[in-house]
């Protein structure tokens, strides 16, 4: 049995010995401050541009709303595959119209809404006001500041005006 002791001590006096001759990992400087990069420096938030030069024409027949076209300017695309966006809204939102876009930034967007007279007089019998609201946004949360045009008609779509 002394052979068996001499043997495990050994094997013991061997582990010892190549664990302290393996190689180390080597040292990092990582951390999440570095003097040298963080000492001094400002940041500053990103902001969107602001949509410009939004203008609102009526379309009328005989003194009755038969169209309406919004345009205005922005530094960003309509479409929705980019970020960030320019978009218009309608309130309330029964108003459906056709959109187009010229220039590659700042671009000119366009939208038109084509009622027809008898559209115009059945859309609006009672008079209406509806609000288009022009912003550039990222995302849903991130927008910038809004233009506005409201358009008004009297009964039947009588007397339209966009202000």
């Amino acid at each position: 049995m002394p052979w068996r002791r001499c043997v495990l001590g050994a094997l013991v006096v061997g582990a010892c010995a190549a664990a302290l001759l393996a190689p180390r990992p080597a040292l990092t400087d990582a951390s999440y401050t570095d003097a040298e990069y963080a000492a001094s420096g400002t940041i500053t938030a990103g902001t969107l541009s602001n949509p410009t030069n939004m203008t609102c024409t009526v379309t009328k027949a005989v003194g009755i709303l038969t169209g309406v076209t919004v345009t205005w300017q922005s530094a960003y695309p309509l479409s929705p595959t980019t970020a960030p966006i320019s978009a218009l809204t309608a309130n309330p939102s029964n108003y459906v119209g056709t959109f187009s876009s010229t220039g590659t930034g700042p671009y000119t967007h366009t939208m038109v809404l084509n009622q027809g007279l008898l559209g115009g007089i059945l859309s609006n019998a009672l008079g209406s006001t509806v609000t288009f609201t022009v912003v550039d946004q990222a995302g849903t949360n991130w927008k910038s500041a809004s233009l506005t045009k409201t358009l008004t008609t009297g009964a039947l779509g009588a007397n339209p005006q966009c202000h």
